[in-house]
């Protein structure tokens, strides 16, 4: 598509992409057009879609962003949104959200939520989005959805008193509760959070500690969600960021920019600490801190012993997998009652299933995996990868967002967000992460690891490519 002072033209190759479905619930992009010289319209359908006035009292959403390439340079870019909500627009029952975190002068993106109550499929629905900051040129666009949930603010509690590694509230076994994002001091007395093994920092007002509001990504990021970030990047990023693997589940092959993803529908895995933070930072989403972890799994319940994301300590491992390879990837284990589900400790499935895997019609939330809000796979499948809160330089983070773009020269293709920890961590080192850490254990990883609270990985500051390390961001 050709982008002039004045008109559009069809003439330059067309690259206009559906957002990637790592799911059960198929996000789908379709009639893409242009209604005007800054205008892109489509239709956006997805399955499964909520928004509730009860516990969990919040919604799912679809993070959209925009890419374009220019003609002539065949360098792709970020795109700049209107910050204002009135120049987008989006048919029933569906709203335009924008969470006024860019900042004035424009958006990164926008969210796609149910404008009102109800629950069900999101039909085929007209969306148009105002684009911002365009030059004079030929270029191609692409749109990008990011299926997330709403983790609304208010009070929670870490730690359980039972999981090794467990937070608590000073020297007792007591969970620790979270009432704000103000500051926190560490230490042994009542009121202070603390822990027996690789304890806390004193936490700043400025680090992320989960009480305020934030939307998570639903589902772990997949192999073709990570195969289109890398195809959309220059040489010099393409080549930092490139990872091919055949092994432990994964199916990525070819070279950039024309990899492919033979099971797109699966978790990544082998995603290095400076991998996960550029396509972070690509998509204007940021890491977690482990306070928000826990949030995001058990909500505002208070914790029960050993719990993992489905609030219960009772699993069944995830180990027959059904329609292996495809969209519809399952497993056909049977899941008593009062069970959840995760893939773990496997010996016979040796990496991650799809995201999503164990949700199905009419499953509850043991049945699919899923946390108090509706995230999936947060105990199992791949690691989490967080903000550690016990070293100087993870509790620096503030909580930045992405940009949409990443690093060019002198070292092309790293996130370039200020207080992000280590975002130029060597991929070849496996101490060069410093301010990272995992929760929520693998699909190798043993029963103990999936629980909520669990920290035995929390001080993990390698920068290597493991087959178990993967991750999702929030905004």
């Amino acid at each position: 598509m050709i982008m002039t002072a004045t008109k559009l033209l069809f003439a330059c190759f067309i690259a206009f992409l559906s957002a990637f479905s790592a799911n059960a619930n198929n996000v789908t992009i379709s009639n893409i057009t242009m209604t005007n010289d800054s205008t892109i319209t489509f239709d956006i359908s997805w399955d499964n879609s909520w928004r509730v006035g009860v516990a969990p009292n919040n919604h799912d959403a679809v993070w959209l962003f925009i890419k374009k390439r220019d003609c002539a340079s065949m360098i792709w870019s970020h795109v700049n949104l209107s910050p204002t909500v009135g120049n987008h627009s989006a048919a029933s029952p569906l709203e335009v959200f924008i969470d006024g975190k860019d900042g004035v002068g424009a958006a990164k993106g926008v969210f796609l939520r149910r404008a009102a109550n109800g629950t069900g499929n999101i039909a085929s629905t007209s969306v148009s989005l105002r684009m911002i900051g365009l030059v004079a040129g030929q270029f191609d666009f692409q749109v990008f959805g990011i299926e997330m949930v709403q983790i609304p603010s208010g009070s929670f509690s870490v730690g359980d008193g039972a999981a090794a590694q467990t937070l608590r509230e000073g020297s007792t076994t007591n969970p620790f509760l979270i009432n704000s994002e103000n500051a926190i001091t560490a230490g042994a007395a009542a009121g202070q959070l603390n822990a027996t093994t690789f304890p806390p920092l004193s936490i700043p007002a400025s680090f992320p500690k989960g009480f305020n509001e934030v939307y998570a990504m639903k589902y772990e990021i997949s192999q073709g969600q990570y195969v289109d970030f890398v195809n959309t990047l220059n040489s010099g990023q393409g080549a930092a960021r490139q990872i091919t693997s055949v092994a432990n589940r994964m199916n990525i092959t070819g070279t950039w920019p024309a990899l492919v993803a033979g099971a797109p529908h699966r978790a990544m895995v082998f995603l290095a600490w400076a991998d996960f933070l550029a396509y972070l930072d690509w998509a204007a989403l940021r890491p977690m801190s482990e306070l928000e972890f826990e949030k995001i799994c058990r909500g505002p319940v208070f914790p029960n012993n050993n719990e993992n994301a489905w609030g219960s300590a009772l699993t069944i491992d995830a180990n027959t997998a059904v329609n292996d390879g495809t969209a519809t990837e399952n497993v056909s284990n049977a899941i008593p009652a009062g069970n959840g589900i995760a893939n773990y400790n496997n010996t016979t499935l040796l990496g991650p299933l799809r995201c999503g895997f164990a949700a199905k019609p009419g499953t509850n939330r043991q049945q699919a995996g899923a946390s108090y809000y509706g995230v999936m796979e947060l105990s199992g499948n791949a690691n989490e990868q967080v903000v550690t809160t016990t070293n100087a330089t993870g509790i620096a983070f503030q909580g930045n967002l992405g940009d949409g773009e990443i690093s060019l020269t002198p070292t092309p293709g790293f996130a370039d967000v200020a207080n992000w920890p280590s975002v130029q961590a060597n991929v070849g080192s496996g101490t060069s992460a410093v301010g990272r850490g995992l929760r929520g254990g693998n699909w190798a990883t043993t029963l103990t690891e999936l629980n909520v609270s669990e920290r035995s990985s929390i001080t993990n500051n390698s920068g290597l490519r493991t087959n178990t390390a993967g991750g999702r961001g929030v905004r």
